[in-house]
Parts: structure tokens; C-alpha cells; sequence
């Protein structure tokens, strides 16, 4: 947000801040007087310019509405007084920059970029991460259900929100599935449109993009995710997944993603994007038979990921013609996680809005996935496990079944 009484610096404000922040900031006339006429400041307040020209004591002012700000705002101060007395009097009161005018082209971008930088140098990581943790290499985990229903998005979700509390890091879940993905629904947060344009065009983000963006859902776990309308025919360019979760990792080391089903080439890019992959499979011949293709794409385009395999969805174990032992067999190696049904703790997470964890940490699920997390914290030290190839064979010949006659 930015308060600006001076018209020649209003339009090029206006512009920075329309860059950064990808269209969502907004620009009002008026100077410091205007900001302390405000009654009250929205909580996820991150940024906020404003204008001390004019002001009878703009460093009381100025003090007066540091206080009024949320306590992670940053706050840039633009003004007519050339004068390194008065940059480091606001200094003093709070403010975190202080630009005369008039001011160079990008002036401002690089105020907010030194002010968040500093920010993040002071007090970015948890107090509690160890600093091997903030050290270590970026990682990404894809989470892919093999069909629809399986219980991807819950199992991602839970992983992201039981990895961070055992980490004690921040994590960042995304929602790829820019249609009708329902992870945002599930954790009770608003979608934004913003998750398009900055797959779109990923050299855009920049920390107060993802600052704004990224919604805190609890300590240690953010999300992001989208609500396009179905009509919409977003196509992402080659490589914005790439970009864009490189972009994101400059924020969060660890980055927990629910990958679409619906867009092969999407998909494909974030397959290749990720240094840890969970395939999720029902215990269905269609579910095992997509999990076998799913796994072929990943030796192909990921070999240097990990890949973990777990069983779910609401088909009984005890009941289904496909065992475990079937899955294992026809994807040449072991099942990592056996996912129970548990539809009353899932139902109870979804109505509070809040991770399986955090929700119900006695469910049967949260139990089986413990083992999983605590891998992938040990991978997080060590580095991926190197992988091993899989030589294509008929689904139909690993399960003894017949094959079809054409």
C-alpha cells in the first residue's frame, strides 16, 4: 500500500509497486496525515510507502504510525527534505528506508528489496530452524495422485504441516491444479488469481510477491493456490515451473506441491522440478496402471528424484481384489506407506479448516505417515537416495492375469 501526495512520484510509485506486487497494490493520494486518518490496518499488512511531505512533525508522525502498523510491516517513507538528519531520525522511529525527492527510476524497488533482505538477514529464519537446516539445498516434494480421489491433497497437506513441526521451518504447500484444486478450500484460506500470472511469468516474483501471496496458515506452514474459472485456457510456457519454484525456494527452503492430474505438460514440469516425489495409488487396476505410467515419467524426467509410493483411497484393503503385495510386484518395488481409510478424522480436518495433524493427531493416517516424514528429514540432511530403473513390462503380466487379445 502507498500513500503519495506528490503528483510526479504518484505515477512512478504507482508503476514499481504494480510491478512488484503484481497488480494487488494498492495506491492512495494523500501524505502521512492521510495513512494516520486510517482506522484500521489489515493484519498481513507487509508493505506500506508513504508520503512526509507536507507534515508539520513528520517524525512524530512517522512514529505515531509505526505504532498503528502490523509489527512485520515495512515501511518506506518518500518525501520533498534532503536531509541525513531527518533519514536517520525515521530510521530511529522504525522506518525501514527514507527516499528523497525526486528519486531515480527503480528507486523504490531497490528501497524494498534492501528493506526486505535486511529483514530476512535479522529475523527471516525460525528462531528454532538449527542452521544446518537454513544451509542445506532447496527441496521439493511433488505429491501426484495416481487417480483422482486418492487422498493426495489431504496426504500433502499433512505431510507439509507434520514436516514443518519436526523441522521447525517454514513450509510453503502449492496448489497446481489452477482449476479445481481444493487444497485452499480445505485448509479454509482464499484463492488467489496471482498463482497464474506468476506461473506465467515467474521472473516477476520477488520476496514481497511471495510475502503477500504465500498465506500463513499456522507457525511453520503457508499455502498458495488458485480458483481460475473453467473457461480460462492457461497454457504455462516451458520451464515456469522450474522458474517459478526457483523463484519461491529464495523464500522456503522446503516447498510441499499438489500436482495437477488434468495437465500432462504441467505436470511433467514439476516432476522434473523436484528432488522428492510421493505417488499416491488406490488399490484399483487403473490406479496401479497409471501409478506404473507415472513412475516411467519419473525415471525418465526426474531420475535424480526420490520417489516414495503409498496406497490410499476409500477402497478397503481387506476388500479389494488388488493387494498390496500386486502394487509392490507391478511396480518392482516396495510400498513406503499404507494409507487407511479414515473418513471421520479427514471429514473433522475439513469442516475446522485445518491440517489432519493439527486437527486429529491420534488418526490412523497421521500415524502411517510418520515413518515417511521422518525420511524425508534425513533426506534433507543427506541428499536424494540414488534411484533405480524399471524396465517397462505388461500390468497384466505382473498381476499373472492374461493379457487382452487384440
Amino acid at each position: 500500500m502507498a500513500f503519495i501526495a506528490d503528483p510526479n512520484a504518484l505515477p512512478r510509485v504507482s508503476a514499481e509497486l504494480f510491478g512488484l506486487t503484481m497488480g494487488k497494490g494498492i495506491i492512495r493520494e494523500g501524505n502521512v496525515d492521510a495513512a494516520l486518518a486510517v482506522g484500521e490496518w489489515p493484519r498481513d499488512l507487509d508493505l506500506l510507502i508513504v508520503d512526509v511531505t507536507g507534515a508539520a512533525d513528520p517524525v512524530a508522525d512517522a512514529a505515531a504510525l509505526k505504532t498503528a502498523l502490523p509489527g512485520g510491516c515495512l515501511v518506506v517513507g518518500v518525501g520533498s527534505i534532503n536531509d541525513v538528519a531527518l533519514y536517520r531520525e525515521l530510521l530511529a522511529v522504525g522506518f525501514n528506508d527514507y527516499l528523497a525527492l525526486p528519486f531515480a527510476e527503480g528507486a523504490v524497488t531497490r528501497a524494498i528489496e534492501r528493506a526486505i533482505d535486511a529483514r530476512e538477514r535479522i529475523g527471516g529464519a525460525p528462531a528454532s530452524a538449527h542452521p544446518a537446516q537454513r544451509d542445506a539445498k532447496p527441496r521439493t516434494l511433488s505429491v501426484i495422485g495416481a487417480r483422482g480421489g486418492v487422498g493426495a491433497t489431504t496426504t500433502a497437506i499433512s505431510i507439509a504441516s507434520m514436516l514443518g513441526t519436526r523441522l521447525g521451518e517454514e513450509i510453503l504447500l502449492i496448489d497446481f491444479d489452477l482449476h479445481y484444486g481444493s487444497m485452499m478450500l480445505a485448509l479454509d484460506l482464499e484463492a488467489i488469481d496471482a498463482l497464474r500470472e506468476a506461473l506465467d511469468q515467474p521472473d516477476r516474483i520477488d520476496a514481497l510477491f511471495i510475502q503477500q501471496v504465500a498465506q500463513k496458515k499456522s507457525e511453520y506452514l503457508y499455502a498458495m493456490g488458485a480458483e481460475e474459472p473453467p473457461t480460462s485456457s492457461f497454457q504455462a510456457r516451458p520451464h515456469a515451473a522450474h522458474d517459478f519454484l526457483r523463484s519461491v525456494h529464495r523464500r522456503f527452503r522446503w516447498v510441499v506441491v499438489d500436482v495437477p492430474r488434468g495437465d500432462p505438460a504441467l505436470q511433467r514440469q514439476l516432476i522434473e522440478a523436484s528432488t522428492d516425489i510421493l505417488i499416491v495409488t488406490d488399490l484399483s487396476l487403473p490406479g496401479v496402471r497409471d501409478a506404473m505410467r507415472l513412475q516411467q515419467v519419473i525415471h525418465d524426467v526426474a531420475p535424480q528424484a526420490s520417489l516414495f509410493v503409498a496406497t490410499g483411497g476409500a477402497i478397503d484393503a481387506r476388500r479389494s481384489a488388488v493387494k498390496v503385495a500386486d502394487v509392490e510386484r507391478t511396480l518392482k518395488r516396495k510400498v513406503d506407506v499404507k494409507l487407511p481409510t479414515d473418513p471421520t478424522s479427514t471429514l473433522t480436518a475439513v469442516n475446522f479448516g485445518k491440517p489432519l495433524p493439527e486437527a486429529t493427531p491420534n488418526s490412523p493416517i497421521v500415524k502411517a505417515l510418520r515413518p515417511l516424514v521422518a525420511g524425508l528429514e534425513s533426506l534433507s540432511a543427506s541428499g536424494p537416495a540414488a534411484p533405480t530403473k524399471a524396465r517397462a513390462v505388461s500390468l497384466f503380466s505382473r498381476f499373472k492375469l492374461p493379457a487382452k487379445k487384440k
